[in-house]
């Protein structure tokens, strides 16, 4: 609709939401005979500079062969972009009028890609003045025009467009995609399929065609599980792209503190409404404001990120120098087979034990090797405690003190690290005092100095 009547659009979207899929049929679907537009395509990640992308905008919207290469071949920009113009306007007074997407727009920000400031304002030019020069955009990018022209201090292009966000597909889109399989897909394996992908069109395929694949009568839970683990290294690499493009900002950061915790600072408004338009945050709770990701199997993996690199830095800090004195005090004791000599003398804990085996288990097939070998790195604070007061006598020469006054620091920190892990507010007393008692478990790990650093 926003094509038909000439009107410019960026269509913004994280990586494989099918953005591209989606411009491409646009422009397949207008029909020039009745509409008059003349649909080309272009991207900028395959275009060195300005002067390449004046080329190819005139070479994909030419309607005849004998204007296809009007550029002449130079290398200024100021006459290569006159010479742009002239053939816009000339094709204007033919009555040619023309629709291109320009996808992968955020490739001017690549060092490659020359005067970028420049280039973001001629275009706005040539956007600003259809009557003139007839040409209607459709912007491709993964991160909003606004954003991008932000980032090389030009223009105003994203004043000019509708910004159209892609999410994830919701659950009767998805339900839709998994109708078109060969093979059919019982309940239970369509809500498998839900609770994996969230909507993500192109996980759902990748997930659909490794379970097609294996020659199933149906498609059942079991079956989208086992299919989503032989392609667990497909979802990694996926999450690792939004990880670097929601780098920006610390967004990222702030998506695992909105997500899983703890939470520990205020987190701007435009941050959280920039990921729900994403669609990767939704809202689980508009009484409480309380928030959940895209999927299940998402919100593992930024469990999984989080446990290794939590957000509250000091706590993330004394977590993880207590698991290596763990492992330090117990090969010293029991020897590399510590883990399973552990099971045996000390029956009580092996339910906590059996735990971090089954979650390590259970990481490893839906993430692969993206998940953590070190057992302990699925271990909490609490059963850190737990494994220190079982064999104390290994950590009282560490710690110092009385049995009884580090339990209650590690309640301390237990006080606090619960409620914000649950987004709960957290008293400032108990906040300070959980601070504390991290700052004195890092001066016995790690010396004087290094506590005076954090």
């Amino acid at each position: 609709m926003r094509v038909r009547s000439e009107a410019h659009c960026s269509l913004v979207g994280l990586p494989r939401m099918g953005k591209t899929s989606v411009a491409r049929e646009v422009l397949r679907s207008l029909d020039s005979t009745v509409t008059g537009l003349v649909g080309g395509y272009i991207t900028l990640d395959a275009i060195r500079g300005p002067i390449q992308a004046y080329n190819r905008i005139l070479e994909e919207t030419s309607p005849a062969e004998w204007d296809a290469q009007t550029i002449v071949r130079t290398s200024d920009h100021d006459e290569a972009y006159e010479c742009f113009l002239r053939t816009l306007r000339k094709r204007r007074r033919c009555g040619q009028r023309s629709a291109i997407v320009v996808d992968e727009i955020d490739a001017i920000l690549q060092d490659g890609f020359t005067d970028a400031s420049l280039f973001i304002a001629r275009i706005r030019e040539v956007a600003n003045d259809r009557d003139r020069y007839g040409v209607t955009f459709i912007f491709v990018s993964r991160r909003s025009l606004d954003m991008i022209q932000g980032a090389v201090d030009c223009s105003t292009l994203a004043g000019l467009c509708e910004v159209m966000y892609m999410r994830p597909l919701e659950r009767d889109g998805l339900d839709a995609l998994s109708a078109r399989s060969p093979v059919p897909v019982d309940d239970p394996g369509r809500e498998a399929l839900w609770q994996i992908t969230g909507g993500h069109p192109f996980l759902a395929e990748v997930v659909m065609c490794e379970a097609v694949e294996k020659n199933n009568s149906h498609l059942s839970d079991k079956s989208i599980k086992d299919a989503q683990h032989a392609q667990s290294h497909e979802f990694t690499n996926q999450y690792r792209q939004l990880e670097s493009l929601l780098a920006h900002d610390k967004m990222f950061e702030a998506m695992c503190e909105l997500v899983v915790g703890p939470r520990w600072r205020a987190i701007a408004p435009h941050t959280e409404c920039l990921l729900k338009h994403y669609g990767i945050l939704l809202s689980s709770d508009v009484v409480s404001g309380s928030v959940a990701c895209m999927s299940e199997h998402f919100r593992d993996y930024l469990v999984l990120l989080t446990r290794m690199t939590p957000s509250w830095l000091l706590l993330g800090d004394a977590e993880r120098q207590l698991r290596y004195l763990v492992q330090d005090r117990m090969v010293l004791a029991y020897g590399e087979n510590w883990f399973d000599e552990l099971q045996k003398k000390l029956p009580r804990l092996s339910a906590a034990l059996a735990k971090l085996i089954e979650q390590r288990i259970r990481e490893k097939r839906m993430f692969g090797d993206a998940a953590s070998d070190f057992i302990l790195d699925y271990a909490y604070i609490s059963d850190l405690k737990d494994f220190v007061f079982a064999e104390w006598e290994q950590y009282r020469s560490i710690l110092g003190g009385a049995k009884a006054e580090w339990d209650r620091r590690f309640q301390d920190i237990i006080r606090a690290r619960n409620p914000m892990a649950h987004h709960r507010p957290i008293p400032a007393d108990f906040l300070q005092e959980a601070e504390r008692s991290c700052r004195i478990l890092l001066s016995r790990l790690k010396g004087e100095e290094c506590s005076n650093k954090i």
